[in-house]
C-alpha cells in the first residue's frame, strides 16, 4: 500500500488484495461509518467496489494478453539457397527418422508419441529438401538430415542431396 499526502486529499495506491480487505472491512463496518458519516458511507462502498472490479479486469486482461503473447506460434529458424537451379528448404527442429527401410530415411518432427520408437533422433539439426524448379512432377526431389545444427552442414549436404540427384537422373 502507497499513500501520499495531495493539498486537500490523500492518495492510496492498493494492491487488488488490498482492495478487497478494505472493501470487506468497509462493508463490515458500514454501520459506524454511517453512524460517523452518513452521506459518504454508501459512495465510499460504490467507489470501492469499482475500483476492485476495475483492477481485477486490468489484471485479467494483461494476464490475458501475456498467455496470447506466449501462445502465438514460433516459426522455427529455416535456410532458403539455391544451388545448381535447385531450390534448397532447410528447417531446424528436432527430427525423427519414421521410414522402415535402412537405406531410405524419411525425417518427420519429433512428437512425444514417436519419440518411444526404435528410431533414429536428430535433435537441433537441419532437415533438408531440394525442392523440384519444374512445376510439373513431384515437389520434393531429395531430402537429408544434418548431424548437428552448424550452417555449413547444411551446405555441404545440400550439395551432396544435388549431386545425388542429378547422377540419379542422368544414369536413368
Amino acid at each position: 500500500m502507497k499513500v501520499q499526502a495531495m493539498a486537500s486529499a490523500l492518495r492510496v495506491t492498493l494492491t487488488l488484495r488490498e482492495a478487497r480487505a478494505l472493501q470487506q472491512l468497509a462493508l463490515a463496518g458500514r454501520y459506524a461509518l454511517n453512524f460517523n458519516a452518513p452521506d459518504q458511507a454508501d459512495g465510499l462502498a460504490a467507489m470501492l467496489d469499482i475500483g476492485v472490479h476495475d483492477l481485477a479486469s486490468k489484471q485479467a486482461e494483461a494476464r490475458a494478453r501475456r498467455i496470447a503473447k506466449s501462445a502465438k506460434p514460433q516459426f522455427p529458424p529455416m535456410i532458403n539457397m539455391d544451388i545448381d537451379g535447385f531450390t534448397i528448404s532447410a528447417e531446424l527442429s528436432d527430427w525423427i527418422d519414421i521410414s522402415t527401410t535402412p537405406d531410405y530415411c524419411v525425417w518427420a518432427t519429433l512428437t512425444p508419441e514417436r519419440e518411444s520408437g526404435q528410431y533414429e533422433i536428430r535433435r537441433s539439426a537441419w532437415r533438408i529438401f531440394v525442392l523440384n524448379p519444374d512445376r510439373d512432377g513431384p515437389m520434393h526431389l531429395a531430402n537429408g538430415c544434418t548431424q548437428t545444427e552448424c550452417r555449413n552442414e547444411v551446405e555441404a549436404l545440400s550439395r551432396k542431396l544435388v549431386a545425388n540427384f542429378t547422377r540419379q537422373r542422368m544414369a536413368a
